[in-house]
């Protein structure tokens, strides 16, 4: 299992780089990633229901930062082909809040948390949550503009490969 956090790590931290996002919110959030290794089941819709596990790295993820369950679920919605490849579907992650019984929580307050503004094409991935479905749920938006890797992201990205290899 320990393997499969590492790669799980290493493809969606590539994929956050790769969006484009604030720095210091993407430097914040993405070590939060492997925490969902025990969500990959559910996720990926092969679970019905997430496992305690699952819902307690959630909820542990919820209180040391509400902003980076936001922040993941609009990464995996962003996501890189790395990412579609692991088959992870937002509208589950759309859920796992709910499914998991977390108190005070709901993903339509992300917009607020993420600084999105009504016009941004992420903005509808929280508010139309009951909307989403598997077939759509890790395209990414239209018009989302997909900026190219910065220096700093670049770095981050080949420290964490490194990181990963001695582990």
């Amino acid at each position: 299992m320990l393997t499969l956090s590492k790669h799980l790590f290493l493809l969606l931290s590539i994929a956050s780089l790769a969006s484009g996002e604030d720095s210091s919110l993407q430097s914040k959030c993405t070590p939060e990633f492997s925490k969902l290794t025990p969500c990959l089941e559910y996720s990926t819709g092969k679970a019905n229901t997430p496992s305690s596990d699952c819902c307690t790295s959630a909820t542990d993820i919820r209180r040391s930062d509400a902003v980076c369950l936001c922040y993941i679920i609009q990464q995996v919605h962003a996501g890189n082909h790395n990412v579609k490849s692991l088959g992870l579907r937002v509208d589950r992650l759309l859920l796992l809040p709910s499914d998991c019984k977390m108190a005070n929580t709901n993903v339509s307050d992300c917009p607020k948390l993420l600084n999105l503004s009504p016009s941004s094409p992420d903005y509808g991935i929280f508010t139309n949550a009951s909307l989403a479905n598997s077939s759509s749920s890790t395209t990414a938006s239209n018009g989302v503009e997909h900026r190219s890797m910065s220096y700093y992201s670049s770095i981050t990205a080949l420290l964490s490969a490194i990181l990963l290899s001695f582990f």
